[in-house]
C-alpha cells in the first residue's frame, strides 16, 4: 500500500476545520482538489474515513484511528516547513497587523509578544484603528491581516476566520444618578469606530463626544464627565472596584458582542505568519467552532 503524504495532510485539514471548504482556505486549495484528495486516500486505503451526509462530514471509526496516527507526522512536517520558511525569511520583512482597539485585549497582547520571540528577524507593524479603517487598509494593500469586526458596513469583501467574542458595555461613574432619556445635557462618550456597532438615532439628541484614546474615555468615566460604551475587558477592573456601574436598566444603553475576528483580502494566500497568528489566537482564548455570532451585520 503507498498513501501519498499530499492527501494526508488534506485529510487532517478537513478533521481540524470541520469542514472542505475551510481546510481548502487553510491550505490555499481549490474545495473540489482538497475532495479529490481525501477521495484519493480512501481508495488507497480501502476504506472510508468520512461519514457523509448531505453537506455534513464526520470521522468514520477507522477514520478516527487514522486521524490519530497521523496527526504527530503532519505536525512534525509542519514544525519542519515553518523552521525552513523561518530560515528563509529576509531581513528586511516586515509583517503588519491592524487590530480593532474593541479587541485588543491581553490575550492579543500576549499573542503578539509571542510572535517577536517566534519570528525575531521580522519587523512588527501594528496598527491600532477602528474596522471599518482596517478594511480600508486591508482593500489598500497597507496592512497584511486585520483583527477586529469584519461585519461592519463595507462594499468590500474579505476572507473571514471568526475566533472570540467580546461583550461591550455602556458604563458610568458608580456615583451618577438616573439617566433621563434624551436629555441634552447627558454627555456620551465614543470611541472612534464604535458608530458601526450603535444605533445612533437612539442617542442622538445627548452631547456627543468621540476620541480616539480609551483611556481618556475611562478618565472622563470616572470624573462622572459622561456616559461611554467600552469593551469588557476595559471595565471588568473599574466595576470590580466599585468605581464604574455597568448600565443595565436604560432603553437607549444596552449591550454589544463583537465578533474579533481575523480578516483579509479575497483571494490572497493565507501566509505562514497569518497562520501563526491564527494558531495562537485561538490557543489563547479557547476558541470554539461551535460559536455562534449574535452581532450580525
Amino acid at each position: 500500500m503507498k498513501l501519498h503524504f499530499e492527501n494526508i495532510v488534506s485529510f487532517i485539514a478537513v478533521v481540524e476545520e470541520g469542514s472542505f471548504s475551510s481546510a481548502a482556505r487553510k491550505l490555499g486549495k481549490s474545495q473540489s482538489t482538497v475532495s479529490t484528495a481525501v477521495q484519493n486516500l480512501e481508495s488507497d486505503l480501502g476504506f472510508n474515513v468520512f461519514n457523509r451526509e448531505h453537506s455534513k462530514v464526520w470521522l468514520t471509526e477507522k477514520g478516527e484511528r487514522l486521524f490519530q496516527l497521523s496527526l504527530p507526522v503532519v505536525s512534525k512536517y509542519r514544525d519542519l516547513v515553518t523552521v525552513a520558511q523561518q530560515m528563509n525569511i529576509s531581513d528586511q520583512i516586515v509583517y503588519r497587523v491592524g487590530i480593532d482597539p474593541l479587541v485588543f485585549d491581553k490575550n492579543v497582547k500576549r499573542t503578539l509578544l509571542a510572535f517577536s520571540e517566534a519570528f525575531p528577524n521580522v519587523d512588527l507593524l501594528v496598527v491600532t484603528k477602528p474596522s471599518f479603517v482596517l478594511g480600508n487598509y486591508i482593500n489598500e494593500g497597507k496592512i497584511d491581516l486585520a483583527l477586529g469586526n469584519p461585519y461592519h458596513k463595507t462594499s468590500y469583501d474579505f476572507n473571514v476566520e471568526e475566533l472570540f467574542h467580546v461583550n461591550c458595555w455602556w458604563v458610568a461613574h458608580k456615583d451618577l444618578g438616573p439617566i433621563k432619556s434624551h436629555a441634552p445635557s447627558q454627555r456620551v462618550l465614543l470611541m472612534d469606530g464604535c458608530e458601526e456597532l450603535l444605533n445612533l438615532s437612539t442617542i442622538a439628541a445627548y452631547n456627543l463626544w468621540r476620541l480616539d484614546d480609551l483611556d481618556t474615555i475611562i478618565d472622563l468615566c470616572n470624573a462622572q464627565k459622561g456616559i461611554a460604551f467600552l469593551p469588557s475587558f476595559l471595565i471588568d477592573s473599574h466595576v470590580k472596584d466599585n468605581r464604574l456601574k455597568v448600565i443595565t436598566d436604560h432603553p437607549d444603553f444596552f449591550g454589544k458582542r463583537v465578533i474579533a475576528s481575523l480578516f483579509w483580502q479575497i483571494h490572497s494566500d493565507f501566509s505562514l505568519f497569518n497562520q501563526w497568528i491564527k494558531k495562537e489566537l485561538k490557543s489563547s482564548t479557547h476558541y470554539q467552532q461551535t460559536f455562534i455570532a449574535d452581532l450580525a451585520q
